[in-house]
């Protein structure tokens, strides 16, 4: 998902590093913990612009609350909060999800997360790659759902938003749930140094969806050589 972005910072001069987190593409969950933190914090040898997107926010987050001297920079895409109460509107459509999912219907899931998270009108294949990508993480992630237990800061990161002083974008798609943009509006108020954009057009995969406006984005905020 973040192909697109690796190209562009590449040819400007930066590094770019595009990890799989345990569970997703080609990282397999293990039985027994899972810190996301200190497996994002694994792939860094100094302090580095960190971008995450969706749940890749919120460990991007928990990177900064609890490794704050590997973090120069931050970027969070659509990123999620722990302990998020979801809307009514949200939480029938992650039902609905679940019910395909016992009902053993791992397709007709997947194409209703592309429904939901992608703007109208997103390109076919955007569409297809978001549920390729989805399958993927269900394939990895189901087999071991009683058998992997998440480990994160304490307290977390949602509630130190105050301590991350680093500059920060905040980015949201305009079609993204009405939920996303209330707790990115939330990290953009309460983080130190933060401006929160919005990119027109875009549901809840920018990077995908809108490549050039995303790219655009990062370019310029890491202007200064980051």
């Amino acid at each position: 998902m973040w192909a697109p972005q690796v190209e562009a910072l590449e040819a400007a001069g930066h590094r770019a590093i595009a990890s799989d987190l345990p569970g997703y593409g080609d990282a397999p969950l293990r039985p027994g913990s899972v810190d996301y933190a200190a497996e994002a914090a694994a792939l860094l040898e100094r302090p580095a612009a960190v971008v995450g997107a969706s749940f890749g926010g919120r460990v991007a987050l928990a990177l900064a609350v609890s490794r704050p001297e590997l973090v120069e920079r931050l970027v969070l895409v659509g990123a999620a909060l722990g302990g998020w109460e979801w809307s009514e509107a949200a939480g029938a459509a992650l039902e609905e999800e679940e019910t395909l999912l016992e009902a053993g219907d791992l397709r007709a899931a997947a194409e209703q997360q592309a429904r939901m998270w992608l703007a109208p009108g997103t390109a076919a294949d955007v569409h297809e790659l978001t549920v390729a990508m989805t399958l993927r993480s269900y394939e990895q992630q189901l087999p071991m759902e009683d058998q992997v237990r998440a480990v994160w800061p304490e307290p977390p990161a949602e509630a130190r938003l105050g301590e991350i002083v680093v500059p920060a974008l905040v980015v949201v798609g305009s079609e993204d749930l009405d939920d996303v943009h209330a707790m990115s509006g939330r990290i953009a108020a309460e983080l130190p140094d933060a401006r929160l954009v919005t990119i027109e057009g875009a549901g809840h995969l920018p990077s995908l969806e809108r490549p050039d406006e995303l790219n655009r984005l990062l370019l310029d905020f890491l202007q200064d050589g980051v």
